[in-house]
């Protein structure tokens, strides 16, 4: 059977969507030995995966239906081009990894997955009126798909909730750490990635966006009462993001204020970290803190604990599933709370040591091979009920 692939999202910068899309291609490269795969996309990947010769990649430009910059460009390609190319490439089934699936599927069944319906939940995500639209659109293409994957058993729910779609017609497969994310041992390594940031032997990690949802100022607030507490000059807060987006829009609040009237400006630092200094990051930290209030999954912390790291998190939305039993879980709205957490972390050697072991006992329970293995049994699903 041939599956058309929309692959959009990998030739758009690093994102969760494009991680998924391009580790998902990859694993099922690996594991499916069955299907052959039409990757679409409206010019070349920023990076292509490692596939098989059952995979062919083609480059379908948009055309002359679009005259209105970027985003009419994606939405043409997304509405028209790719489901005309997969007619004309004879698929026989489509699979959209984002939310942006084609209204006409030439009567070709079309599976989209769905990570999360933030700007349908979250008041303050909603965007432009022609944002809006789009979204709508995009809604009643989602509500006539074969079927709908998402990542979470909260997303599923909150997929139910927002979109009106019936439970039997989605499916959670949740997704994994990517393969290069692994504890590091190199103390040459660790040393020179600490340096690099300006860190001691300990520091607390963040990372994971600085929108609103990401709840970064209250990690800010709880870092300070821990710090003043502890007594540690040497203590600090790493957060990833780039400085430049905070204070730049009502999404992106600038919490380096209240560093400073909490007296910690000098000990929290923010700063873009490349992929390729996270699992050091991971490794070395004494503390991750993830305190977002909204993840339709959240991988930054199974990457944390894919790389033995202590974990404090917040226990809302789909967090808890991705934790379990291997971090501890806090309301991250209650500030007293957050810092109660992470000060026992940084008091307690055994404690971070538990916390280690389980953190990497947990994320091998998450796997890409699996996600592609289940991932291809839907694709079979859905060919063997719409095709027959």
């Amino acid at each position: 059977m041939r599956i058309a692939f929309n692959g959009l999202t990998l030739r758009e910068p690093p994102s969760g969507t494009r991680q998924y899309a391009y580790h998902l291609l990859r694993a099922l490269g690996r594991v499916d030995g069955v299907n052959d795969y039409l990757v679409l996309s409206p010019g070349e990947p920023r990076d292509v995966p490692e596939t098989p010769d059952t995979f062919s990649w083609q480059s379908e430009p948009v055309g002359r239906l679009s005259r209105g910059g970027e985003s009419v460009e994606k939405l043409v390609w997304g509405q028209y081009t790719f489901p005309a190319a997969a007619r004309r490439g004879k698929a026989r089934l489509l699979h959209v990894p984002h939310f942006g699936p084609p209204m006409v599927t030439y009567g070709i069944p079309c599976i989209v997955t769905i990570h999360d319906v933030i700007g349908l939940r979250l008041s303050s995500y909603r965007a432009s009126p022609a944002i809006a639209a789009y979204g709508g659109l995009i809604t009643r293409a989602a509500r006539a798909a074969a079927l709908i994957l998402t990542v979470s058993e909260f997303s599923k729910r909150d997929i139910m909730e927002a979109l009106g779609i019936p439970a039997d017609r989605i499916r959670v497969v949740p997704e994994a750490a990517p393969p290069g994310f692994r504890r590091v041992v190199d103390a040459q390594r660790l040393r020179e990635t600490r340096a690099r940031y300006g860190l001691g032997e300990r520091f607390v990690l963040y990372v994971g966006g600085l929108d609103q949802r990401k709840n970064v100022a209250s990690l800010v607030g709880a870092f300070a009462a821990v710090y003043h507490e502890i007594g540690d000059p040497d203590l600090k807060l790493l957060i990833g993001g780039d400085p430049e987006r905070l204070g730049s829009g009502p999404l992106f609040p600038d919490w380096r204020p209240l560093a400073a009237t909490f007296g910690v400006a000098d000990q929290v630092l923010c700063a873009p970290i490349p992929e390729e200094d996270l699992a050091p990051l991971y490794s070395a930290t004494s503390c991750f803190v993830f305190p977002s209030l909204y993840e339709g999954f959240g991988l930054p912390p199974l990457e944390a604990m894919a790389c033995g790291a202590p974990v404090v998190c917040s226990e809302r939305t789909s967090l808890p599933e991705v934790v379990g039993s291997a971090g501890i879980l806090i309301n991250p709205e209650d500030p007293d709370a957050l810092g109660a957490a992470i000060q026992r972390v940084l008091s307690s050697r055994d404690l971070r040591d538990d916390l280690r072991a389980r953190a990497l006992a947990r994320a091998r329970q998450f796997s890409w091979d699996q996600v592609a293995v289940e991932t291809s049994a839907i694709y079979a699903e859905v060919a063997g009920t719409r095709l027959t």
